[in-house]
C-alpha cells in the first residue's frame, strides 16, 4: 500500500493539497465529510453530488444511505452552527480553530452530531473530535442559547406532514387503491379480521385516510405512513398509486379545471405540452384529468365496456400530451415513467408522446392543436422545506445571482410559451417561495406581452390576463402584490407554505388565460366522502395523535410534525400523548405478546453497558 504524500512546495499542486485532508481516516462520518466538503466547494446540490457519475467512484461508493442523510441535516442546520460559533466575536470558533482546519466538512457534520441530532453525541475518534470535545460544555450552552433566541430557526424539529398518495386514475380507480392499502397494512400488522364483522371492521384493519379537500384521487395518509409506503410498495411499483406531493398536484389540476367544468381547453379534444416534463408525475397526472374530463368520470373502463357490449363504438377523439425534456439522462426516466403510468388501453383517448428536446427551440407552428402548456421550469426548490438544498440561496451575493439566474430562464420560457398563437391557458408553477421567481416573473411576463400586443395590434380578446383558478377557490393562501401586480392580480395567484400551516411543501402556481375566457365554464363540484373515506379536515395536524405516532413511521432523527392548518383542532400534548400511547398499546395485540422478553432485557444491558463504557472513557479524555 502507498502511504498518502502531502504535496507542500510545487505551485502547481498548492490548490490541489488545499482541497482534501491527506491523512486517512477511519471516522464513521468520513463518507459524510466528503460529500459536505464537495458541496461547499462547488454549491451544487446534494442529491446530483451524491449520485453525480463524473464523481470518483471512490467517493460515489461510500455514499450511502446513512451518510447521505446525515450531510441532509447538517447542511439544514449550517445557518444555526455558524451562528453560535460566531457568536461573542467568533469566540468558540477561535477556541476549537475551526478557521485552520482543512477538513470543514468533517467540522460541520461532528457539530451537528455533537449539538443538534437525535443523541446528542458524536461516535468514533479523531482530531477534529478532541479539539470538539474540549469544548464540548460550551458549545452546548451555546447551541441551548441559540435555540432560545432563535426559537423558529431550523434548529428546532423539522417539519413532517401527512402522506400523500395520488390514485392514478389511468390503471384503476380510488376504491382499488382504499381497499390494497386496508389489506396490505391488515396483513403487515397480522390483524385481518374475517368473519360476519369483516365490513364493518374495515376502517380499523387497515391505516387512517382520508380524500384530500382540494385535489380529486389524492389520498391522505398519517406521517408515519411513510415507513411501509414508499417506492418499494407494490402499489406504487405496479403504477396504481404515486407519491406525489399535495401542491405539486396543483399543476395540472388547474390546467386541466382551472376554469370549471365545461371548459376545458379549446372546448373539446385537444393537444397539451409539458415543457419540462421530468420525471414526469405531473404529465401523468395531467392526463388522468384529461381522460378523466373526456369520459366524465374516472370509472372509464366501466363505461367502455357497456359501450362494446352494446355494439357502439367510442367517438372520443384522441388528445396528445407532448413532453418536453432536454437532458438524456432525465429523458431516459420520462420514458420509463410513462411506460409504468401511462397504460397504452388508455391511448385511445390521450396519449403521452415523450419528446427529447428544448421546449425553447420547439417552432409554434408545429403545434398548431395545441391548446393548453404545463410549465413547471427549474427552480431554486426553496420551498421544499425538508430539502437542504433551499439554504443554498439564502443570506449570500451567490444565492442571490442564482436565483435572479433562475427567474431570467423562467421569464424566457413563459415567454416562449405565450408565442404560441393557438394556446388558451398557460400554468406556470414552481416549488419556489422567492418573489423573485413568482410573481416578478409573472409581472414582468404580462408587462412585455401587453407592450408586444400593443405594437402589433393584437385584439383585446386574444391578450394573456391572469385568471383564478376555480378548481382552488377555497385555497386561502394567495399571491403577494409585489414588483407591479395589483392586488386583484395577486388573488389570482396561489401560494403554498409548508411553514405556515398548508400542510405540504411551499408552491407557487399562476393560471394565464386568453382575455375572452375568463367567465366561461362552471364552477367544480366539492369533494365528497366515499368507499369508508372521509373528507380530510387537519385530523393529522400537530397536536393531533395521529399526527404523532412514534411507531414504525416516526424519523430516525425525531422529526417534529408541521405546523397546524388554519382552524384544525389542537389538542393538550400530555393528554394526547397519553391517548396515543394507549392506542398503539390496543394496536399492537398479538405482535406485543409475541417478543421475548429474554431478548429485549439482553438487549437493553448490552445497550446500557455501551453507554457506560462511553461515559467513562468521556470523562477520562477530559
Amino acid at each position: 500500500r502507498f502511504l498518502p504524500v502531502k504535496v507542500t512546495r510545487c505551485p502547481r499542486f498548492e490548490n490541489f493539497a488545499r482541497e482534501e485532508p491527506t491523512t486517512m481516516s477511519s471516522s464513521p462520518y468520513q463518507s459524510a465529510a466528503s460529500l459536505l466538503n464537495d458541496h461547499l466547494r462547488g454549491g451544487r446540490g446534494l442529491k446530483s453530488l451524491a449520485f453525480d457519475p463524473s464523481r470518483s467512484n471512490a467517493k460515489r461508493a461510500r455514499v450511502d444511505r446513512s451518510a447521505y442523510a446525515t450531510v441532509c441535516k447538517t447542511v439544514q442546520h449550517l445557518p444555526a452552527i455558524d451562528g453560535l460559533l460566531d457568536a461573542d466575536g467568533g469566540r468558540l470558533r477561535r477556541a476549537i480553530g475551526f478557521d485552520s482546519m482543512r477538513n470543514k466538512g468533517m467540522a460541520y457534520v461532528l457539530l451537528f452530531e455533537l449539538l443538534f441530532s437525535k443523541y446528542r453525541s458524536i461516535r468514533g475518534g479523531g482530531k477534529i473530535k478532541r479539539l470538539i470535545a474540549g469544548q464540548e460544555k460550551a458549545l452546548r450552552a451555546a447551541a441551548e442559547e441559540y435555540r432560545r433566541r432563535n426559537p423558529g430557526s431550523v434548529a428546532g424539529a423539522d417539519v413532517r406532514f401527512p402522506r400523500y398518495v395520488r390514485v392514478n386514475t389511468l390503471a384503476c380507480g380510488v376504491s382499488d387503491v382504499v381497499s390494497s392499502l386496508r389489506d396490505g397494512r391488515a396483513a403487515r400488522d397480522g390483524g385481518e379480521s374475517d368473519g360476519a364483522g369483516a365490513e364493518e371492521d374495515g376502517r380499523k384493519r387497515g391505516p387512517q385516510m382520508y380524500l384530500d379537500a382540494h385535489v380529486p384521487s389524492l389520498l391522505v395518509l398519517p406521517p408515519s405512513s411513510s415507513s411501509w409506503l414508499n417506492s418499494e410498495d407494490d402499489l406504487v411499483r405496479s403504477g396504481r398509486a404515486v407519491l406525489q406531493d399535495k401542491s405539486s398536484c396543483f399543476s395540472a389540476l388547474v390546467l386541466a379545471e382551472g376554469l370549471g367544468i365545461g371548459a376545458a381547453p379549446g372546448g373539446g379534444p385537444c393537444d397539451y405540452i409539458d415543457a419540462c416534463a421530468a420525471p414526469g408525475n405531473k404529465t401523468s397526472h395531467l392526463a388522468a384529468l384529461v381522460r378523466q374530463a373526456m369520459n366524465g368520470s374516472e370509472d372509464s373502463d366501466a363505461k367502455k365496456d357497456k359501450r362494446k357490449k352494446r355494439g357502439k363504438s367510442n367517438p372520443k377523439a384522441k388528445s396528445t400530451i407532448y413532453a418536453f425534456e432536454r437532458s438524456s439522462a432525465r429523458f431516459e426516466i420520462l420514458q420509463q415513467r410513462m411506460e409504468l403510468l401511462v397504460p397504452k388501453s388508455s391511448a385511445s383517448e390521450v396519449a403521452v408522446c415523450p419528446v427529447h428536446g428544448d421546449f425553447l427551440k420547439s417552432d409554434p407552428a408545429e403545434f398548431e392543436n395545441v391548446r393548453a402548456i404545463l410549465l413547471d421550469p427549474s427552480c431554486s426548490g426553496s420551498g421544499i422545506v425538508n430539502s437542504p438544498d433551499r439554504f443554498a440561496d439564502e443570506g449570500d451575493d451567490k444565492g442571490t445571482r442564482r436565483v435572479q439566474s433562475l427567474a431570467n430562464f423562467q421569464l424566457t420560457i413563459l415567454k416562449h410559451a405565450m408565442s404560441f398563437p393557438n394556446v388558451e391557458r398557460i400554468v406556470y408553477s414552481t416549488c419556489s417561495v422567492h418573489d423573485e421567481e413568482n410573481e416578478a416573473v409573472v409581472s414582468t411576463a404580462l408587462e412585455e406581452h401587453a407592450a408586444q400586443a400593443e405594437e402589433e395590434g393584437v385584439e383585446d380578446g386574444d391578450r394573456w390576463t391572469l385568471a383564478s383558478p376555480v378548481c382552488l377557490e377555497h385555497w386561502e393562501r394567495r399571491g403577494r402584490a409585489v414588483a407591479g401586480l395589483t392586488e386583484e392580480q395577486a388573488r389570482c395567484l396561489v401560494r403554498c407554505d409548508g411553514l405556515d400551516g398548508d400542510e405540504t411543501n411551499g408552491f407557487f402556481v399562476s393560471l394565464f388565460v386568453r382575455e375572452r375566457l375568463v367567465g366561461t365554464g362552471g364552477p367544480r363540484g366539492i369533494i365528497v366522502g366515499s368507499d369508508g373515506v372521509a373528507v380530510y379536515g387537519g385530523e393529522f395536524a400537530p397536536g393531533d395523535p395521529d399526527s404523532n405516532d412514534a411507531g414504525p413511521g416516526e424519523d430516525a432523527n425525531g422529526d417534529a410534525a408541521a405546523p397546524p392548518s388554519p382552524g384544525a383542532e389542537r389538542k393538550d400534548p400530555p393528554a394526547a400523548e397519553k391517548k396515543n400511547k394507549a392506542a398503539r398499546g390496543r394496536d399492537k395485540g398479538p405482535r406485543a405478546k409475541a417478543k421475548d422478553p429474554s431478548k429485549s432485557a439482553k438487549k437493553r444491558e448490552k445497550k446500557l453497558a455501551w453507554k457506560r463504557r462511553q461515559a467513562q472513557q468521556k470523562e477520562e479524555r477530559l
